[in-house]
């Protein structure tokens, strides 16, 4: 009872939060005092009720809540839910928590399934899902009516025992293909950070692979169908993202290191809002499917990377650093932007 303030000042009255829950915002914390004693105290001492509050490790304070409730005992079936303070959405705070609720709920519980249902509208929250190990499993239409009395179509997420015990079979390819985009991203910076922009390569300056490069990412990593409806950057005229292609505009590294973080930011985001059900799915009015295009843009991006540091090699005697997959996920990179200083 003594987080009662907390909840009702960083979830409990917010219409963000509950604008995809059946319970409508607290308007004073009297109604945050009776929902704590009578839902969340009230039945915390049963066997079929887990619920637990987020709270912030340098202050202790209540920013959410998570748990799951056994709808079913004697197929020992457990239903997730979770709620967190607007303010730190988008940290992994939430994937966290839920992780441990898990692993809890298999390890102490000994439940056999977990699952949990989303609003399709909601798609950030089927991310959540997903980073704590649960895997799609179908579309279920108005699955339950919202706090505005409309029908919500839902998105079905589950995890089982075998999947838990057996982590590599829980392993989501969506999340492994993201990671693989970000460190892609990575080197590429690494590439722009050491080639001279101004080298020459086939006949143009090396800033222009740049922008093809990240022009080529921008339009045909989501859907090429739609490249000609996607907005171009302010600063770009036509064949500007072609190298060999002559134009008079000469792009300065602030603009072009401006547009990378755009454009990976936006790829980031769009690696997060499809599952693996999803990677075999062809985006609308194109002809690949998502892992198709994603593929493709492996070959591309690399590519480049690769003539850029053949560049920078060719001209300095000195290798660009090229980060592999397991130092990337060790996060133990090695200092300076070179593998070797001079090579001779």
């Amino acid at each position: 009872m003594d987080d009662v303030t907390d909840a009702y000042n960083n979830w409990l009255s917010a219409p963000d939060v509950a604008m995809y829950m059946q319970w409508d915002a607290h308007t004073d914390i009297k109604q945050s005092h009776d929902w704590v004693a009578g839902y969340y105290v009230a039945n915390y001492e049963k066997s079929d009720f887990y619920r637990w509050s987020i709270a912030l490790k340098e202050d202790n304070k209540a920013i959410g809540s998570v748990g799951f409730n056994i709808e079913k005992e004697y197929d020992s079936v457990g239903d997730v839910s979770y709620t967190l303070c607007k303010r730190f959405w988008n940290k992994g705070i939430m994937s966290e928590a839920l992780t441990a609720v898990v692993a809890f709920a298999f390890d102490e519980v000994k439940i056999n399934r977990l699952e949990a249902f989303h609003a399709v509208a909601n798609p950030s929250s089927g991310r959540v899902l997903q980073k704590a190990g649960m895997k799609y499993e179908g579309h279920a239409r108005q699955k339950y009516r919202n706090r505005l009395r409309v029908f919500e179509d839902c998105d079905m997420y589950a995890i089982i025992a075998d999947d838990y015990f057996n982590k590599s079979q829980a392993v989501s390819n969506s999340s492994t293909i993201k990671e693989s985009v970000d460190l892609m991203f990575h080197n590429l910076k690494i590439a722009m950070d050491t080639v001279d922009w101004n080298a020459e390569v086939c006949g143009t300056p090396a800033w222009r692979y740049i922008y093809h490069t990240l022009h080529s990412a921008d339009k045909w990593f989501i859907n090429p169908s739609k490249r000609d409806e996607e907005p171009e950057p302010f600063f770009h005229t036509t064949g500007l993202d072609w190298p060999d292609t002559p134009s008079d505009v000469i792009l300065n590294r602030e603009t072009l290191y401006t547009y990378y973080e755009q454009v990976r930011q936006k790829i980031l985001d769009y690696c997060d809002s499809w599952n693996d059900s999803q990677l075999c799915e062809q985006p609308q009015g194109c002809v690949r499917t998502r892992l198709g295009l994603v593929l493709s843009q492996f070959r591309h991006m690399y590519a480049h990377i690769g003539i850029l540091n053949g560049v920078t090699i060719a001209n300095t005697n000195r290798y660009p650093r090229v980060i592999n997959e397991g130092i990337w996920c060790s996060g133990k990179f090695p200092e300076g932007l070179y593998d070797v200083e001079e090579k001779t």
